[in-house]
């Protein structure tokens, strides 16, 4: 039976090496001889894969991205298609590919969010996205390395209406990216006792993962709630990096207040340090930098809130430490950031006009805040960076 799946995964490994050569059609045809050989994955979506590869319409593949049709037996998973990443405040569209199995865990209960976003705002909009997490297998392309996407949302996808699509996050990069970088990162910016607070739950060799889905899941949440992250989408709200940096930032202080309202303090404290981790540790080091990448301008506005909540101070040695050391204090700590989103949300629900939404999506950030972000958080990671290249 093992060497039965080795030599099945061989196969798909086939398709990628004439993908990493351009040899798409040899890359389709051989997709498409080996579609019934290839049980773990749906047979019909392979041929669809193969035909779009060849044809370069992509439309056939939408409907079973939707319905997550594209997952197979025991979780395995072959995606191949255009997929778009934004860097420098510049899209990407490269044709990329992910091979993986989805993790079972990878579905919290999306009714229990969707329930307390009712409650929270009165209604919902439009359905939260549903994040599966998986282990990689292989990948290229916008999904692949360091240089890639992570984190793969369904909006970068040249499906039609991908966006009604599941995200994707890619357990095997995050957890190298932490690894390898996040980490060093994170004992680099904060004080000893606040770094080892904060990397615990990623850590944590039992719940890590989880620990790491769950933040995604409630980040979701918080982009479902309001008018509505596809309305916004189809608005052309997010026509550049600052729009968009707000989204993000409130989603994460909504999923804060999701987690708050669903979880033990404990542990909706955990995953704001996991939350924490990945905007302070890896986001923020983002080539596009202050001026131009979304995700630093979303970890930028974190550390804005976290000093208007007087829950940060800087120590003598040039390092950040957070004022209560426990994950009850960690969800204190972020409650700035769930206030002005709660605000925002429930502004951007009484909105006539879409075009008012651009007024709302401003937020002033002091210009020593901006100091500190390049001068502690920035500057002295660089040099981990560079190593890592």
């Amino acid at each position: 039976m093992t060497t039965l799946v080795l030599e099945k995964k061989e196969l798909v490994m086939r398709t990628f090496q004439y993908l990493e050569q351009n040899q798409i059609s040899l890359a389709a045809q051989f997709l498409r001889q080996q579609a019934n050989n290839l049980e773990e994955l749906p047979t019909a979506w392979l041929y669809h894969t193969a035909n779009a590869l060849e044809s370069n319409n992509w439309e056939p593949l939408s409907e079973d991205f939707i319905n997550m049709k594209f997952i197979g037996k025991d979780g395995y998973f072959l995606i191949i298609a255009p997929y778009q990443i934004n860097r420098k405040s510049q899209p990407h569209q490269e044709l990329s590919a992910i091979y993986g199995k989805i993790h079972k865990n990878s579905q919290p209960s999306i009714e229990q969010l969707e329930k307390e976003i009712c409650q929270t705002f009165g209604c919902l909009n439009e359905p939260i996205p549903i994040n599966l997490s998986f282990t990689e297998i292989a990948s290229l392309g916008n999904t692949h390395g360091e240089t890639g996407e992570a984190f793969v949302v369904p909006v970068g996808w040249a499906f039609r209406d991908c966006v009604l699509g599941p995200a994707l996050n890619n357990a095997t990069e995050q957890k190298r990216r932490f690894l390898e970088s996040s980490h060093a990162c994170i004992q680099t910016i904060f004080d000893e006792e606040t770094a080892q607070l904060l990397l615990a739950p990623l850590d944590d060799p039992i719940n890590g993962e989880m620990y790491r889905h769950v933040d995604t899941q409630v980040h979701e949440a918080g982009h479902a709630s309001g008018v509505g992250f596809n309305f916004k989408v189809q608005q052309n709200l997010f026509q550049n990096y600052t729009y968009s940096g707000i989204e993000e930032w409130r989603s994460d202080s909504l999923g804060f207040e999701f987690a708050a309202a669903t979880l033990p303090a404990e542990e909706a404290g955990k995953l704001v340090a996991v939350n924490f981790c990945i905007r302070f540790g890896l986001d923020a080091h983002r080539l596009g930098g202050l001026e131009k990448d979304t995700d630093v301008y979303a970890a930028l506005i974190s550390l804005e809130n976290l000093f208007q909540n007087d829950a940060i101070y800087i120590t003598k040695k040039g390092q950040l430490a957070l004022r209560n050391l426990s994950y009850t204090g960690l969800l204190q700590a972020v409650e700035f950031h769930r206030t002005q989103a709660l605000s925002l949300t429930r502004r951007e629900l009484t909105v006539k006009n879409p075009v008012g939404l651009f007024s709302l999506y401003k937020i002033d950030i002091h210009p020593a805040i901006k100091s500190i972000f390049q001068g502690l958080i920035i500057d002295p990671c660089s040099g981990i960076w560079e190593n890592l290249q």
